[in-house]
């Protein structure tokens, strides 16, 4: 999970750039889905991104494509710090019961 801290009233500007585009991670190797969260309280976006597994991540973070994902052109104005990357293992899912 990536969180970004945005400029006050930037959250629509950052959701529509991930919205916009289709980024390098798609393509990669062991990718599962993405979804981009925007707080309804606070100036933040979540990225969140599921992996096949942990090496799956490791090796996107690794890679020269996680590298041109978070070059920050275009992103003046619209981050008011640095994001922080937070990882997590599933520990109880559910689903709707049919």
């Amino acid at each position: 999970m990536n969180s970004l801290p945005v400029a006050e009233g930037a959250a629509d500007a950052v959701v529509e750039r991930f919205a916009g585009s289709r980024g390098h991670v798609q393509d990669f190797p062991g990718f599962v889905s993405m979804e981009v969260l925007k707080s309804a309280e606070e100036d933040e976006v979540l990225v969140v991104t599921r992996w096949r597994d942990r090496e799956a991540f490791d090796a996107w973070v690794g890679s020269a494509e996680f590298s041109k994902a978070h070059a920050r052109g275009g992103t003046e104005g619209l981050l008011r710090g640095h994001p922080k990357m937070s990882s997590y293992e599933v520990a109880v899912q559910r689903g709707a019961e049919a």
